[in-house]
């Protein structure tokens, strides 16, 4: 059956991408398979298991559907669409049946099909003033990823402003007519078709029966090539009863809620400032209504001392915000704050590296200086109504060279204070050979320690083997070979599989 559905899906794209020379309509036909198999075990023994992932995408890009002999700016009709198929023939048929308490997983499909995005895009309408987007589509911004089946519609004013407005319904798992994925949803909730589950078997698997609404709008600068700011907002509505409790009440019934409620509603900002010869300035800020805190704020400067050295700094805060309907909005939980300082040196085309350092810092509940201790004597109790802040020592180093035909990468990275450690690094070399064989070596070895947890600690060592291989433009052929090793989980195996094909200029 998934071979069919495959096979359809391909003819579907192929037939779409047939044109005509009169029509002047240029389509590409992009497809990518991917194989894995790996092992895994549980570091407690039990379960172990084993994946056998083929994961098939198929894009089709028509251009020049409606155009004006090349002129820029002239008016162009677009249209976009990517499909992916994630099968998994490695899953044990208890893995999806309701009745195995301990292997069952709600919401697992052994070949999930997804429409990834799929809309029809207009530019430069109405005198070049107005483009829009009709159908799934991608949003990126300071307010993240995030996915929607609707329209945007964006305005492009002679004021050096672009506004747009957006509306439709946010893409989620669950609901098997859509082919969507929950992706790109806030963290903090299990959601899928309930549809085959008794009300009380895994409550904390949240109804998704029906579609989530959402709007939104953006303000941006346009035009001015030296400074880029935009301003965000964006609100989405749960709609579905859900049980609101995992216990069960006197009656034997389940607490519920329902009707329209706010799923998640936030507003940020991000802007950049840079000039070629002198540096760059970015910052961004997002509020959470829902949860009435500032989630995130960030701020980053480079200076371009010269052609060859760049020195820079950063900070960033991230408060974890989570949907409305999530049980993880009743527990506490704190920010955390990252300051880095960079050095960027370039002084060759062949060579470059870089080094950043600085320290992390989280707010606590309770004394962080005592969690040792009542972790290692259960009946002591933390003294919640404390705050304190822990902080860390945290650092990265990388640097590349390169060749004619290959580079070799070195990348670093460690944390270390108070409460443990967790420090390593990894090379890769590439080569290609002849412009047709391609090879790839990676070692990594890190080291990690929990002073809370000290069972834990251990050092992980790993390689991967690859190969590649183009027999012709816009295709190409891949195998890696991975296998990491430590004593908590033992040996873990990998093999993974690429074919990439592209029809079309």
């Amino acid at each position: 059956m998934c071979r069919g559905r495959g096979a359809a899906l391909a003819g579907v794209l192929l037939v779409g991408s047939v044109t005509t020379e009169a029509l002047g309509v240029e389509a590409q036909v992009h497809a990518t398979t991917d194989a894995q198999f790996y092992t895994l075990r549980s570091p407690y023994g039990d379960p172990e298991l084993r994946r056998r992932r083929y994961t098939q995408t198929l894009a089709l890009t028509v251009h020049d559907i409606v155009s004006d002999g090349g002129v820029a700016f002239a008016p162009a009709l677009s249209f976009k669409l990517r499909m992916r198929m994630d099968a998994d023939f490695g899953q044990e048929s208890v893995e999806r049946d309701p009745r195995s308490a301990r292997r069952y997983i709600p919401g697992l499909e052994q070949a999930p099909l997804d429409v990834m995005y799929a809309y029809l895009e207009g530019r430069h309408l109405l005198g070049g003033l107005v483009g829009f987007r009709a159908g799934r589509q991608y949003t990126t911004d300071a307010l993240g990823w995030w996915s929607f089946d609707g329209g945007l519609l964006r305005v492009d004013t002679p004021a050096f402003v672009a506004v747009e407005a957006y509306g439709g319904f946010e893409q989620r798992g669950g609901l098997p007519a859509a082919l969507g994925t929950s992706r790109f949803t806030p963290d903090g909730v299990y959601r899928g078709d309930r549809r085959d589950m008794e009300l009380g078997l895994y409550p904390h698997y949240l109804e998704e029966s029906r579609l989530a609404p959402a709007y939104g709008f953006a303000i941006e600068s346009s035009g001015v090539h030296f400074v880029h700011g935009r301003l965000s907002y964006r609100k989405v509505i749960n709609r579905d009863t859900v049980i609101v409790s995992p216990f069960r009440r006197a009656d034997g019934s389940f607490l519920t809620v329902g009707g329209d409620r706010v799923s998640s509603e936030r507003i940020g900002y991000s802007v950049r400032a840079s000039e070629e010869s002198l540096g760059s300035v970015r910052g961004s800020v997002v509020y959470d209504f829902y949860n009435q805190v500032f989630s995130e704020h960030a701020a980053a400067l480079d200076w371009y001392t010269t052609d060859e050295l760049t020195l820079g700094g950063e900070y960033d805060y991230y408060y974890p915000t989570f949907d409305a309907d999530s049980i993880f909005n009743w527990f506490s939980h704190s920010g955390m704050t990252t300051a880095l300082g960079r050095v960027e040196l370039r002084p060759a085309r062949s060579w470059d590296v870089a080094v950043a350092g600085g320290a992390k810092f989280f707010s606590t509940e309770g004394d962080s200086g005592t969690y040792l201790a009542e972790a290692q004597d259960p009946s002591r109790e933390p003294d919640r109504s404390k705050k304190g802040t822990l902080g860390d020592a945290v650092g990265r180093a990388s640097g590349r060279y390169r060749w004619g035909d290959g580079n070799v990468e070195l990348r670093t990275s460690g944390e270390t204070g108070r409460r443990g450690h967790r420090v390593g690094g990894d090379v890769t070399t590439r080569q290609t050979f002849d412009g047709r064989y391609e090879g790839m070596v990676v070692l990594s070895l890190y080291d990690w320690a929990d002073d809370i947890r000290p069972l834990r600690d251990a050092t992980s060592f790993g390689y991967v083997l690859g190969g590649g291989f183009l027999p012709a433009d816009k295709a190409r052929f891949g195998v890696e070979w991975e296998h990491s090793m430590n004593r908590l989980v033992g040996q873990r195996y990998r093999v993974l599989a690429t074919l990439d094909l592209t029809v079309g200029p």
